[in-house]
């Protein structure tokens, strides 16, 4: 019974203190914000239209061809067992 009753307690307890009033600073995500703002190298790159000088086409059109290629899904071989108990599969 007194189990019961030190539960009961704790849980009312911990309803009680979780309805309890928060205030949250008035900076409150100001590090974070200041943290994403120091990592972009260029903040104006969005806005230069201007083409990109010096790259190789050829190479570019390689380079994204792996690229989507690496979200393909690869073949899945069901012939094969996944268990290696000793039984063969062919």
């Amino acid at each position: 019974m007194t189990r019961l009753m030190c539960g009961l307690t704790a849980a009312t307890a911990l309803t009680i203190g979780a309805c309890a009033p928060t205030t949250i600073s008035p900076n409150w995500g100001t590090a974070y914000q200041q943290m994403r703002t120091s990592q972009v190298l260029n903040p104006t790159a969005g806005e230069q239209l201007d083409p990109v000088e010096g790259q190789d086409g050829v190479g570019n059109a390689t380079a994204m061809g792996i690229y989507r290629k690496n979200f393909e899904k690869p073949e899945v071989n069901l012939q094969r067992s996944a268990v290696s108990s000793g039984v063969r599969t062919n």
